[in-house]
């Protein structure tokens, strides 16, 4: 699974929604054991509108034998204080993933990361993935989502060794025509 298979993992959830608004807020603990070195960060492009950016290097092969999850975390008064959220999706294999379920979210990421892995190409070997000015979009979440800050951690692990990659993504849900 490609960092970018892990962020769209984290971002998006498989119902469309057209009643909320939604806004990047931050990206932290981008780090792990080398599968993936991460420089992203979200950048403000007005008052309204804020953006995630940067550049993902892929430094190996990934195939079936790394396995994805993604947790939910919900604050509802948008002060920081996370509660677990009963969505998320548990360990699935990356070949696994790009068969069953990247169609579904393949053309949200490919308009922001140009080379991002194709549904059903696995095994992928190494490369850059640059990630341009990538504004989220309502219609990535279920209608069902609740308003208020979420933190979305995604975890990537290898079956076969000890190499790993984690994110943390955190994003402001609104009601529609807050802006």
């Amino acid at each position: 699974m490609t960092l970018t298979s892990v962020l769209m993992l984290s971002i998006l959830v498989i119902a469309p929604a057209s009643s909320i608004q939604v806004m990047f807020d931050s990206v932290s603990n981008c780090n792990g054991s080398g599968v993936i070195d991460c420089n992203v960060r979200v950048h403000k492009i007005n008052k309204t509108t804020a953006a995630l950016m940067g550049e993902l290097v892929q430094n190996m092969e990934v195939d079936d034998s790394y396995v994805g999850s993604v947790e939910l975390h919900h604050s509802a008064l948008g002060n920081n204080q996370f509660n677990r959220y009963p969505m998320k999706m548990g360990p699935t294999g990356m070949c696994d993933f790009l068969d069953k379920y990247w169609d579904d979210y393949y053309e949200y990421a490919v308009k922001y990361v140009p080379n991002i892995v194709k549904p059903r190409e696995c095994p992928f070997g190494a490369k850059t993935y640059q990630i341009a000015d990538w504004i989220m979009d309502s219609e990535m979440l279920p209608q069902f989502v609740p308003t208020g800050l979420w933190k979305v951690i995604s975890l990537l692990t290898s079956t076969k060794n000890e190499h790993f990659f984690v994110i943390e993504i955190i994003f402001k849900v609104y009601e529609d025509g807050y802006f």
